[in-house]
């Protein structure tokens, strides 16, 4: 039970961002598909930089829900490493499929 109640935690943490990173994954696939391989070195820069931006954004405008987290034993380091851990692993899963239907 209390491993299902932290995959709920982690992904009420993933929602803050999981719109901006859909839309980043979903344009680097598109992108990958139509170009090819040598686009993915910009690709991957350019979802580095936007998992940057979303911790940045997020850090900024909710700074107060870290302590809902934290008070389920989440520290905001934790949080942040296996929610951009997960993206990341979603990113290079997508780029390989966008790859494999090229």
């Amino acid at each position: 039970m209390k491993f299902y109640r932290n995959i709920r935690l982690l992904f009420t943490f993933y929602r803050y961002f999981l719109w901006v990173s859909v839309f980043i994954n979903a344009a680097c696939m598109l992108f990958l598909w139509r170009n090819g391989i040598e686009a993915y070195k910009m690709l991957f820069w350019l979802k580095l930089f936007s998992m940057g931006a979303s911790v940045y954004l997020v850090n900024e405008y909710r700074k107060q829900e870290y302590f809902y987290f934290y008070n389920f034993g989440f520290s905001k380091k934790s949080l942040w490493i296996i929610t951009l851990a997960f993206d990341l692993i979603l990113f290079f899963g997508l780029m390989i499929l966008a790859y494999q239907f090229r």
